[in-house]
């Protein structure tokens, strides 16, 4: 999987709404707009989100290479499970 250059920002909705979940779950450093439809931008990923990264595998066929792609709402989908437990456990 290529690297992606930070900061770097998005403007789709379903990105921004990614990010946010992303952030809350602490595994990146992210500016989001008021009002968020105007985008996000992610500064950085935290020492956290390297941990996650690592452990996340892609399903076979898909890739965090480019647009169309649909990777950011999976992470996403991801930090809210990881969310999730963390919130049931304490």
């Amino acid at each position: 999987m290529p690297a992606t250059p930070l900061p770097k920002s998005f403007n789709a909705k379903q990105d921004v709404d990614a990010i946010k979940i992303l952030r809350q779950a602490g595994l990146v450093l992210a500016m989001v707009d008021e009002p968020p439809e105007f985008g996000a931008r992610v500064l950085a990923i935290t020492e956290k989100g390297r941990t996650e990264l690592l452990r996340f595998h892609y399903p076979e066929g898909i890739t965090a290479s480019g647009p169309g792609d649909f990777w950011l709402p999976r992470v996403a989908q991801r930090a809210r499970d990881v969310l999730k437990r963390n919130i049931g456990a304490g």
